[in-house]
């Protein structure tokens, strides 16, 4: 790992590394999404009975978990966050022609919890998957980074992620923010084109986008969050074999 990827990631809130994963191992990981969305786990989001995703793979799947502490990727991590890091929560999407969908510019504002507790800075809170969630405050959040592993091509027809650079820099954006940052913008914004083994390094805060794919085949991505330190006030994060209060 280069200096130069890291300086990115500061200045730019992304990079695209472009050789992550080799293809035995991407080849693992289809197989290891393809029997999750054929199962009958909870968490998989479908629409007309195809699945274009699921929520906290990093514990529904051991696979996930395998690649969210392997050293390729936390060599990754620990470059940006240092010593102590390890992953919190793993997401899987799989955009393909008939499971198809866009997101306008956003940030990514929400982590996972073993439990709902009134602490300053974290809510409103919801239930995704029967796991409680909570808006995070900006300090916590500039604090993390997200790899999305790619596991197919993603290229201009792929519905590839867009990103805002510097936008991070800016910490969390009400609405009025967002539109004034992606009017003054917008022609600044990339696409996120990443072959297969590829990954995108992002912090959670940058503004980021999607339009609807337009080509044929997926664009299936293992999104992985990581951080170093524990969530404040007796919260404590979402991990795997916690009990999660029903409250």
């Amino acid at each position: 790992m280069s200096e130069r990827w890291i300086d990115r990631i500061e200045r730019d809130g992304y990079v695209i590394l472009e050789s992550v994963a080799t293809p035995d191992e991407v080849n693992a990981l289809l197989a290891a999404t393809f029997d999750y969305a054929t199962g009958s786990n909870d968490g998989r989001l479908d629409r007309g009975g195809e699945v274009y995703g699921g929520r906290d793979l990093l514990w529904r799947r051991p696979e996930i978990a395998q690649l969210a502490s392997s050293p390729m990727l936390m060599e990754i991590a620990e470059t940006v966050l240092g010593p102590g890091t390890f992953a919190v929560r793993g997401l899987f999407f799989d955009k393909t022609p008939t499971a198809n969908w866009n997101l306008p510019w956003h940030q990514d504002l929400t982590i996972a919890a073993c439990e709902r507790l009134d602490v300053p800075g974290f809510g409103p809170w919801t239930r995704k998957g029967g796991i409680p969630h909570a808006i995070a405050p900006a300090a916590l959040l500039e604090r993390m980074v997200t790899i999305r592993l790619h596991l197919d091509d993603c290229g201009p027809t792929s519905g590839p992620m867009r990103v805002l650079p510097g936008s991070h820099a800016d910490g969390r954006l009400d609405p009025p923010a967002i539109a004034a940052w992606t009017s003054r913008a917008r022609d600044q914004a990339v696409d996120c084109l990443v072959p297969a083994g590829g990954a995108v390094v992002m912090r959670p805060l940058i503004l980021h986008a999607s339009a609807s794919g337009t080509g044929a085949g997926h664009r299936r991505v293992i999104h992985l969050e990581y951080t170093a330190e524990p969530l404040p006030g007796g919260l404590e994060w979402y991990r795997p074999g916690a009990t999660v209060a029903s409250a």
